[in-house]
């Protein structure tokens, strides 16, 4: 080792924040991992996933040449072939069907994007005339931003680098999995350095939960009684801030009055929380000043009426004087880099949305991608024309999307899928062509663009990827050429991260000694110029959601769920030890996480007849999957909650990796209703039974 070194990069693959790590190079291969106690945010932390970074790398079941398939599609026979192979066959199949059944009969699917992939796809899109991306937009993190946006013009984010009195966390638990731009290092800090008055939302009672002033124990799926049940508390109570109130926003007399029925009493009943507790909280935040709202994904996907859900939580942020103060939710500023609408070409996008498959079911325009559960049906029904080719990237739709039955025969049912990913998955067994991708540490990357926290993180390759595996950035940069797109994309990758860096008047090179880049912090910006809505103010009543038509104030949705066949509410929480449905190939994730489980409160398994461990079988009107019991107290007694994206490559492919064994999206369903403003479909409060399998 007397040739290694140290150096430095940023975590992007395993969840959202990325923490800074060292990584030691030996020969060029690494061979250690460290927290990196000098970075900017998370300052020493690194998680398990993190700490897995090098077996991942150097797994030896990863992917590392194209795959051509020679069988049945899911029989698992493949032929290696060249690039130049992959690309000639993938872009003759793109145009094939481009030019047999028109545009739209192309699709591209994207996961959760970490750097900047998601955006080239949607420039390749652009430029190659196809209206539907499809992403996890509808269920992550746009439900929150676009009901912000048409509420005061952006998406408020928590600022935990100033002092703030109260903390209230909903559907977030930052200790085991972080948000967009947001650590749970950062939470911590706050919470240790300033002592603020702690509220947490969750149906479970978390490491977090324990530690707050109040801890709600929410009903699943009934976030928005509850956030309109805090805004007739506050506004029945006079606690909110009324100058802003009078000064910054429209709409607060029609807010007050359509939130008179949410009384604690009727919000008590409908979420299961106490009515002295909902009070409380509710005069704790609204008292607070400053106060940060700290929403989670959760609150995107636990309903269908997760539309008013958001519009509510950011309304209650505005009547209590919380946005754009310091320590309490901002705008951010983004950093001088090229403008995400115009490296996607957004600008070249109207018409095409115009013959998404948004527009056909009357999903907003606004959203970036088109609800992947909307193209699954699109695909199955051929409504509002076919879907005969698919392209996916860094996604496992056949286990995380909902009705992963009706996935799995829509994608039989194409005439050519595509998909890129670091394994073999559920998902690419399906595939007719399979392309190996590089990890984080193996190609250079600018994390956080496009996203709305006010910075961008330099992640620099580190070491040379195994086989012939490619970034997804070059496999779509490469896609744009071969299909006869070359003046929208580079000759080498390397050109367009300098291109996203010019404004700032970095190179590439230079950005990975800064690190970091930020955009300026300022406070109270409205007033300046006011809010980036129509009428320059919060609009409580939205004169956009008006215009489209949709409902213009929040509004809950009182249908009941659950019946004496299915008694149990379902939910769902993420793994600290895995991100969504990926690094089940990983042998020391799999043995701290213990297998699949379910938590199940103890009188509720006294009555099934569980006991801890036991195999249990989970139905629901959508189907059926099995899972571990684990007996807590920390779940009521009428939920119970699966963990999510288990599949098991130990048990090969003619098994499909047994991906209907555990598999929750057995036991949603993505083929009926949605959200009419963003499509999103229930994945929590999914009504269901339990039983013992003997």
């Amino acid at each position: 080792m007397v040739n290694a070194k140290w150096v430095k990069t940023c975590c992007s693959r395993f969840d959202h924040g990325g923490c800074g790590l060292k990584v030691l190079i030996d020969n060029g291969k690494a061979i250690r991992v460290l927290p990196d106690k000098d970075h900017d945010r998370s300052r020493g932390y690194i998680c398990a996933k993190g700490m897995a970074s090098l077996e991942r790398i150097y797994h030896p079941d990863r992917l590392k040449r194209p795959l051509r398939r020679r069988g049945k599609r899911g029989e698992g026979k493949w032929e290696e072939i060249s690039w130049d192979e992959a690309l000639e066959y993938a872009s003759s199949q793109l145009k094939h069907s481009k030019e047999r059944y028109g545009a739209e009969a192309v699709a591209f699917m994207q996961g959760a994007p970490k750097g900047l992939e998601h955006l080239l796809l949607m420039r390749l899109a652009n430029s190659f005339g196809i209206s539907n991306v499809a992403a996890r937009n509808d269920v992550c993190h746009w439900p929150r931003e676009l009901m912000a946006r048409v509420t005061c013009g952006f998406l408020p984010v928590p600022d935990y680098e100033m002092p703030s009195r109260c903390v209230m966390l909903w559907g977030s638990n930052p200790f085991d999995t972080n948000e967009e731009g947001i650590l749970g290092t950062q939470v911590e800090r706050c919470l240790e350095d300033n002592k603020p008055g702690l509220i947490v939302v969750d149906p479970c009672e978390t490491e977090l939960a324990r530690k707050a002033d109040l801890w709600l124990q929410i009903k699943p799926g009934s976030d928005d009684i509850l956030a309109l049940g805090f805004l007739h508390v506050i506004s029945s109570e006079g606690l909110f801030d009324e100058i802003f109130v009078k000064e910054w926003t429209t709409g607060f007399d029609a807010l007050r009055d359509s939130v008179l029925p949410y009384t604690p009493g009727m919000v008590s009943k409908e979420t299961w929380i106490p009515e002295k507790k909902i009070v409380q909280a509710a005069r704790l935040y609204a008292e607070s000043h400053p106060a940060i709202l700290h929403c989670g994904n959760a609150i995107d996907n636990n309903s269908i009426n997760n539309s008013s859900t958001c519009r509510a939580l950011t309304i209650l942020m505005a009547i209590t004087g919380n946005l754009d103060v310091p320590g309490g939710n901002i705008q951010a500023t983004f950093p001088p880099v090229l403008s995400p609408r115009k490296f996607i070409g957004m600008d070249s996008a109207g018409e095409k949305k115009k013959k998404s498959i948004s527009a056909h079911y009357g999903t907003s325009l606004c959203v970036p991608a088109i609800p992947g559960s909307l193209l699954i049906k699109t695909i199955l029904d051929e409504r509002p024309y076919p879907i005969k080719a698919l392209f996916i990237q860094g996604s496992n739709p056949v286990m995380s999307y909902a009705g992963s039955q009706d996935v799995f025969h829509a994608l039989n049912k194409l005439d050519f899928l595509m998909v890129s990913d670091l394994f073999m998955t559920p998902t690419a067994v399906l595939a007719d062509l399979v392309l190996p991708v590089a990890t984080n540490m193996e190609f250079n990357d600018i994390g956080q663009y496009g996203m709305v926290h006010g910075y961008v993180e330099a992640r620099p390759k580190i070491v040379e990827p195994q086989g012939e595996c490619w970034p997804d950035i070059k496999i779509i940069n490469e896609m744009g050429k071969r299909l006869g797109l070359g003046r929208y994309f580079w000759e080498d990758i390397e050109d367009c991260l300098d291109e996203v860096l010019a404004p700032a008047r970095l190179t590439y090179e230079q950005f990975c000694r800064e690190g970091l880049l930020k955009g300026e912090k300022r406070y109270f910006k409205y007033r300046e110029k006011g809010f980036p809505t129509p009428s320059g103010k919060v609009e409580l009543y939205s004169s956009i959601m008006e215009k489209e038509g949709y409902d213009p104030l929040p509004a809950a949705d009182m249908r009941k769920r659950g019946n004496d066949e299915f008694p149990l509410l379902l939910t769902s929480a993420k793994s600290k030890y895995f991100f969504h449905t990926a690094y089940r190939d990983l042998e020391s994730l799999r043995k701290k996480s213990g297998g699949p489980g379910i938590k199940i409160n103890p009188r509720t398994a006294e009555e099934n007849d569980i006991n801890m461990g036991d195999n249990v079988e989970v139905a629901s009107p959508c189907g059926n999957a099995r899972f571990n019991a684990i007996l807590t107290e920390s779940i009521h007694p009428g939920v119970v909650m699966a963990d999510y994206g288990w599949w098991f490559p130990e048990m090969g492919v003619k098994e499909l990796f047994g991906w209907r064994e555990s598999n929750i999206n057995m036991l949603t369903d993505g083929n009926s209703s949605f959200n009419p403003v963003l499509g999103t479909v229930q994945l929590r409060g999914i009504p269901c039974r339990i039983k013992k399998l003997r």
